[in-house]
């Protein structure tokens, strides 16, 4: 039984009833109130650590929205679909994994052609540069020091880049394949070329579909110019922001050194993952983290559970393939508390799904995909904890003059 309100919190227009903050609900359907929810500051904090409940909550709701018309629905389509036929051009000009084809098509599809235009340049330009700056990294595959520093510095620069910079997503794609090319390397040194090469392709046989799509179905819309951000070499130097980078940047260099020690699956993830939980530490990291585990394991069963229906029926395989990633991009671009399980879930169907140039019922990929998630959730609570407050009493004393600090408690 939830504990009684307080009397009185009815003829004030307030409602504590759990019923409502567990669901987001702006009216009480309890018999204690019937006037609108408004808890107050400490049953809000309580909401936000129902993790569980506001998950099956957001999830319930873009369930219960799906449809085959509407906004939604068209921008669901065209992400769908420029993802399955970026993966299946991928294929037939036989590049190393088609999977980074149909994942760029998922990340830059936005509303307009105009937002999808501006992202697609980013993700080009630092994936490029990226590429670039991860094979002369690996080069340093046998010096452990210089490599790592070269990783925290990509991960600093990543991580601080994308709030300083009007081009910020650039900046985290470029710092993103640094860390993948150079961990690509670590198993096969000989190889970091073949892996930035094929990597940037890749990504731009996504791109290009991407833009064919929206260029034939997308709404032709002025794109409003972003808001100036400082620039990323400019004073004064965002304090908060440079603690979570350098902390961010730490814990990625030190994720080389405990994988080999522990001799765990899923290398390629970890990073990758401690870039969005630490880029997240602005808003809520916990909702984040849960989004990305839940959608893996959803869209994971799925690519797993039609893999093994489809067999290797080429037709299925694209349709059962096409669904689940218009259920994703359905949440995904639905707006609501869930889209980043939507996200995932997207992103864990083409890792499921497509593993190699034909399809395959191994599920070794999907299962290293999660181990990989949850080892930079754990990398990143672990360095959050024990590195921050060392950071943060740090870089004040190193930076002197020229910093934003932290805005007093209340």
């Amino acid at each position: 039984m939830w504990p009684r309100p307080r009397t009185g919190s009815a003829s004030r227009g307030v409602c504590r009833c759990r019923w409502c903050w567990t669901r987001g609900r702006r009216a009480c359907r309890c018999s204690w109130a019937r006037t609108p929810a408004c808890s107050s500051s400490r049953e809000a904090e309580m909401a936000r650590g129902a993790y569980h409940l506001r998950l099956m909550e957001g999830l319930r709701r873009e369930v219960g929205i799906l449809s085959l018309s509407g906004p939604t629905a068209h921008l669901a389509f065209r992400t769908s679909l420029s993802c399955v036929l970026a993966m299946l051009l991928a294929m037939a000009l036989h590049l190393e994994d088609p999977a980074w084809a149909g994942i760029t098509g998922l990340a830059i599809i936005q509303k307009d052609f105009a937002a999808s235009l501006s992202r697609s340049i980013d993700r080009c330009l630092g994936t490029i540069a990226g590429a670039a700056v991860g094979y002369f990294g690996a080069h340093f595959v046998a010096d452990h020091l210089i490599f790592q520093f070269i990783c925290a510095g990509a991960s600093i620069f990543g991580l601080y880049g994308m709030e300083r910079s009007t081009h910020g997503y650039a900046a985290l794609l470029g710092a993103v394949t640094v860390i993948l090319v150079m961990f690509g390397a670590l198993g096969n040194p000989e190889g970091a070329l073949n892996v930035a090469v094929y990597r940037a392709l890749e990504i731009m046989v996504g791109v290009g579909v991407a833009f064919a799509v929206d260029a034939m179905f997308a709404p032709d819309r002025i794109r409003k110019p972003a808001p100036k951000k400082p620039g990323i070499f400019t004073t004064p130097v965002d304090q908060p922001l440079l603690v979570v980078a350098v902390t961010g940047g730490i814990a990625v260099a030190l994720i080389p050194v405990i994988w080999e020690s522990l001799q765990l699956p899923g290398l390629g993830q970890t990073p990758v993952t401690a870039f969005v939980i630490m880029v997240s530490l602005q808003r809520e990291p916990a909702w984040t983290a849960v989004n990305r585990v839940s959608g893996c394991i959803l869209g994971g069963l799925y690519g797993l559970a039609c893999m093994h229906v489809v067999d290797d029926n080429i037709i299925a395989w694209v349709l059962m393939l096409f669904l689940g990633l218009y259920v994703s991009c359905h949440v995904k671009h639905g707006s609501g508390d869930a889209a980043y399980s939507g996200h995932q879930a997207g992103i864990a169907v083409i890792m499921a799904m497509v593993q190699g140039l034909a399809p395959s019922p191994d599920i070794l990929p999907a299962i290293d995909r999660l181990v990989g998630i949850i080892g930079g959730l754990v990398v990143v609570l672990v360095a959050q904890a024990l590195l921050t407050p060392l950071v943060a009493r740090i870089l004040p004393r190193l930076l002197g003059a020229g910093t934003r600090a932290p805005p007093p408690a209340p």
